[in-house]
């Protein structure tokens, strides 16, 4: 036996409580779509939250950041639906200048309180060369506020609230470099495409055509990984991982 053997990786698929914490409108379902869907449609409740407008999200400079940011989360509440998720909240941070972890972490803290999911699903904050800001930020600050979330004395303005403390079962990180858990997505893995499509500003044909072919590879050889056509990986801890566990980048 391993001393990471003590500590389980928690099911993902056993989620029935699903709280999706990412920078940008089109994340999740690039992420993990095909693993939403199928969450969805076996029953758990799933709430998103976009942190930021999107509105840096197109190369035409005759359209304005307002509109962009109008554009996009109007895609994103089609892609949800697609989905099947539940509801959407933004925390609407300018896209491009999300603040630091710390000034966003009490509003993930509340929601994570209010929502109280059993998993939370976001970004793998560790992602070696993310050169993008909003997507270190993000995940880094919902990862900390899943640990936050579960503290009695933190934020306890949320008392006056009426929240108290909660402990998440897991997290998942998606576009992680260090999968443990793959979910095969081979059943929905037609509804993710539709969901993605649904970001017409951030898919053109010409981007799809090269973006597509890239993620239909990966798919499929994360599915070798299990023997299934399609699959999503992800990077599933505990908060006992998340804490002076010198195991868990090997868990």
């Amino acid at each position: 036996m391993h001393a990471k053997d003590l500590i389980p990786i928690p099911r993902l698929l056993s989620a029935r409580n699903v709280l999706v914490i990412f920078p940008h409108p089109d994340d999740a379902e690039l992420a993990a779509g095909g693993t939403i869907a199928l969450l969805a449609k076996n029953g758990a409740s799933v709430t998103y939250v976009c942190a930021t407008d999107g509105s840096l999200g197109s190369l035409d400079p005759a359209i304005a950041p307002e509109l962009i940011a109008q554009i996009r989360k109007k895609e994103l509440e089609a892609a949800a639906e697609v989905l099947g998720v539940k509801e959407i909240i933004w925390l609407g941070y300018r896209d491009g200048y999300a603040p630091e972890p710390p000034e966003m972490r009490p509003k993930m803290v509340s929601i994570i309180r209010k929502v109280q999911p059993d998993f939370v699903i976001t970004l793998d904050p560790w992602l070696a060369y993310e050169a993008h800001p909003d997507h270190r930020k993000v995940s880094m600050a919902a990862v900390e506020a899943c640990m936050y979330a579960s503290f009695n004395h933190a934020y306890p303005e949320d008392r006056e609230r009426g929240l108290g403390p909660w402990s998440v079962t897991g997290v998942a990180l998606g576009f992680t470099p260090a999968p443990n858990t793959f979910v095969d997505v081979g059943p929905t893995w037609d509804t993710k495409i539709q969901a993605i499509l649904c970001h017409k500003s951030q898919f053109p044909e010409h981007i799809w055509s090269q973006v597509s072919p890239y993620m239909h590879l990966k798919a499929q050889e994360y599915g070798k990984e299990i023997g299934k056509e399609f699959a999503e990986p992800f990077k599933v801890l505990s908060l006992m991982h998340l804490h002076v566990n010198i195991d868990a980048w090997r868990s």
